[in-house]
């Protein structure tokens, strides 16, 4: 059974926002059919979905962007994860333009009370705009209460992320996890979308950070260049820190995993990405 890193459900927050969207220019969708749960916005169809394609977990990634993205309420999340018990795992999604003891309650309640198993920021595309950068020192309260919990956070990157919110291209530069990762080498950081197209750059950062962990999701396939280098940095360097994710609703679930069995694994690496690493990750 495996974890998917990366599950957007049909939550009712979610199905207004982009990833849902007909009418926005998505090019990460290209190549793969629209999940039939997603274009119902049924939670039935999803659990049917998950099955037929093995996934036991789905994380759901907390997020609090600008629009078209948006914000999910962590309560909407937490409901989600107590109606179906055993399926969904969810992450503190952090506002950034919230007061610092405000970003840091909500993280002890969030982690305390709600049993969420991670934290999850972007700064590139914050609601507080002068945010650029995960290595502005006004988050390093965040991540020294990470630390204190014990727990991993969660710091999304890629182009196309960029390019949906209309922000700047290099705002999604993996440079910016190396000093934070630097600062705080107890703190794992989990990078979603694994900065692509900054491949190579993010591959790097990986391999001086033994605390940053690679989650290619959606671009791991494929038809997606260099894609292939994150599968030969997982074989060779990174075989406990590379994950598994399908970005639903923007890919369906077993083609996803489909697509990261159809890469040439060396022997017992396919299932460390597919499901170990997420849950040595979460502390499962």
């Amino acid at each position: 059974m495996y974890i998917d890193m990366r599950l957007r459900p049909p939550l009712p927050s979610w199905v207004g926002k982009a990833n849902y969207a007909k009418g926005i220019f998505y090019p990460v969708r290209i190549g793969f059919d629209r999940p039939p749960s997603a274009e119902a916005r049924s939670m039935d169809l999803l659990l049917s979905e998950m099955d037929a394609a093995a996934v036991e977990f789905g994380v759901i990634m907390g997020r609090q962007s600008i629009e078209p993205l948006g914000a999910i309420p962590n309560d909407e999340i937490a409901g989600c994860v107590r109606d179906y018990p055993g399926r969904f795992l969810g992450w503190a999604g952090i506002d950034l333009s919230q007061p610092t003891e405000v970003c840091l309650s909500e993280i002890r309640r969030c982690i305390g009370t709600l049993g969420f198993k991670g934290v999850s920021i972007e700064p590139s595309i914050s609601l507080d705009h002068s945010f650029t950068s995960a290595g502005d020192k006004r988050l390093y309260p965040i991540y020294e209460e990470c630390v204190r919990l014990d727990v991993p956070i969660n710091i999304t990157l890629s182009a196309v992320l960029q390019s949906t919110v209309k922000r700047r291209y290099e705002l999604s530069h993996p440079v910016q996890i190396y000093e934070v990762a630097q600062d705080f080498p107890k703190l794992d950081f989990h990078v979603a979308h694994a900065a692509w197209p900054y491949v190579m750059e993010m591959i790097g950062v990986c391999f001086v950070c033994p605390n940053v962990w690679l989650s290619p999701d959606q671009y791991m396939i494929k038809m997606v260049p260099a894609a292939q280098e994150y599968v030969k940095a997982a074989n060779n360097y990174f075989p406990d820190r590379t994950l598994f994710g399908t970005s639903y609703p923007s890919k369906p679930l077993a083609a996803m995993v489909n697509a990261y069995k159809e890469w040439e694994w060396l022997p017992g690496i396919a299932e460390k990405v597919l499901s170990s690493n997420a849950r040595r990750l979460m502390r499962m």
